[in-house]
């Protein structure tokens, strides 16, 4: 007597080597991880990301702070400089001194400017490395084996009620012949009794609960359509 049960999708025979089921079972997964996860991902992701900009850029706010009171005390040891500023470019002294003290702003400007550059592609570059971190804080935590909400989940605990297809009996040779009936006073042919019968019993799905399938559920699923 064989009691493995054929393909449940297909119903090829067990031995056949039919992937229907590990197919269906690789969807149900990809879909029921969606269900669960795609919103906390996000909401992980939108958190994780924040707090990296943040940091990345206060790193960089400190970097150019560093700069500009370096820059600043620069110019202020220049000759000149604080009578240069004074008389808005245009101070009392010898060209020659203006065009000097012009040149040496300027390649200090430019020499800020690069300085920014590469403190904005230091900081830049650390993205990964401070993505990383803030993601190893995300605390994501399986519920151990033998966790009673594991062991007992509620459509367990509530009990099957699927009893699987149950045929109808067979009636051959337990039908009585059909009675006739009189014509009625319309004159109407000879009708027939109508037997409704009703369909074989569909099995009912098992007892759910408002807390099976949820985002809290993290159980193990086996490698097949419980098998």
């Amino acid at each position: 007597m064989d009691a493995e049960p054929n393909c449940a999708i297909c119903s090829a025979p067990n031995h056949a080597g039919c992937v229907c089921e590990s197919e269906r079972l690789q969807i149900a997964l990809d879909q029921a991880e969606s269900r669960a996860m795609d919103a906390r991902l996000a909401d992980i992701r939108e958190w994780v990301l924040a707090h990296a900009r943040h940091h990345i850029q206060l790193a960089f706010q400190r970097l150019t702070t560093i700069r500009q009171h370096a820059q600043t005390a620069y110019l202020n040891s220049l000759p000149h400089y604080d009578v240069y500023m004074r008389f808005s470019g245009a101070p009392p002294i010898h060209p020659l001194a203006i065009a000097q003290l012009q040149s040496q702003i300027a390649e200090a400007h430019a020499e800020f400017k690069r300085g920014i550059d590469l403190d904005w592609r230091a900081s830049v570059l650390r993205y990964p490395e401070v993505l990383d971190y803030f993601y190893s804080l995300v605390d994501l935590r399986l519920p151990a084996d033998d966790d009673r909400k594991v062991l007992q989940p509620p459509f367990a605990a509530a009990g099957y009620q699927d009893r699987g297809y149950v045929g109808e009996s067979s009636r051959v040779g337990s039908e009585k012949p059909k009675k006739k009936k009189r014509r009625d006073s319309a004159g109407m042919g000879r009708m027939e009794r109508i037997r409704y019968t009703l369909p074989p019993e569909v099995p009912s799905p098992p007892t759910q609960h408002p807390g099976y399938g949820g985002p809290g559920y993290g159980g193990p699923m086996p490698g097949a359509w419980g098998r």
